[in-house]
């Protein structure tokens, strides 16, 4: 008997920093953009024995994940094989670790016959990687607390439909998000992170792409001084210079995103240009419409 489980991945947040709540408390919190094209499958097996076999075997995450959830849930099952398969490339923003435990997770519940809400499951990658983005959850968005495994806000709209240039800007300089040092903001910046909230907010409400693009771009530049992106500022002066909403940034990894109309293709000249302007970086790019539907 077996079952399988699958997660998306993202191209980093469109928004991220510290937030308040309901409780008057300071949370660290973020509004993932879902990347469809990348995601991470498991397929979970019973085996004689009480061993618990991953594949490939430096998936440790997906390991614990796994383990995680059986002592949570008080199944007896002792013996699962567990394969898990990605096209996500480690250590750049695109969500390769929590894709891997939601995976693991939907395939483990799925061969014991047990059903985990989205919040469950959320609780759970937390409690595996210390952190984790909100792909578990599917249709509208939500600002999350990526280190509490809690909701802060779920907005009322999806986000709209937009065109993404993704760039890695730094292919040969993963960022290892456990050694890597939570932000610390300033005061100034936390007042900041409220208005944008309230932006964001407002850009889903209306379907704003130029609102959406003001809120990742704050977001990003914010977080050049807790993680620099080599070329930011020259691909924030393509950006507008050749009419887009913004960028966007995993903003514990390496990629960026520039947001550009719906209704534009790769054919497109503005595309060709920025895409172009790019490779005069030596920066290769992908083009994207609607990544995250």
């Amino acid at each position: 008997m077996h079952a399988s489980g699958w997660a998306i991945g993202h191209h980093g947040e469109i928004l991220q920093g510290v937030f308040h709540g309901d409780d008057h408390r300071l949370h660290r919190g973020l509004v993932t953009l879902p990347f469809t094209s990348r995601y991470s499958i498991a397929v979970a097996e019973a085996i004689e024995g009480d061993e618990i076999i991953v594949y490939p075997k430096h998936k440790r995450k997906a390991r614990d994940a796994m383990e995680h959830f059986l002592r949570e849930m008080k199944h007896d099952q002792k013996g699962i094989r567990l394969i898990v398969s990605s096209n996500i490339p480690e250590g750049f923003g695109l969500g390769s670790s929590t894709t891997d435990i939601v995976a693991t997770i939907r395939a483990t519940a799925k061969l014991l016959g047990t059903r985990l809400k989205p919040s469950a499951l959320f609780r759970l990658a937390v409690r595996t990687e210390a952190a984790s983005d909100g792909t578990m959850f599917s249709g509208k968005p939500r600002l999350v607390c990526q280190r509490e495994g809690t909701v802060l806000e779920r907005f009322r709209r999806k986000i709209p439909e937009f065109s993404l240039i993704s760039v890695n800007v730094a292919p040969d300089q993963p960022v290892d998000t456990l050694i890597h040092p939570p932000a610390r903001y300033n005061e100034q910046e936390i007042s900041e992170f409220e208005e944008l909230r309230r932006l964001m907010r407002r850009a889903l409400r209306t379907a704003s792409l130029s609102d959406l693009g003001k809120v990742a771009t704050r977001s990003a530049i914010i977080n050049q001084r807790y993680l620099p992106q080599p070329h930011f500022a020259a691909i924030l002066d393509l950006c507008r210079s050749k009419g887009a909403f913004g960028v966007q940034v995993a903003h514990s990894g390496r990629m960026v995103g520039i947001l550009l109309d719906p209704s534009l293709d790769r054919d497109d000249r503005t595309v060709r240009h920025i895409q172009s302007e790019l490779l005069r970086l030596s920066l290769f790019s992908e083009f994207l419409k609607s990544p995250h539907r």
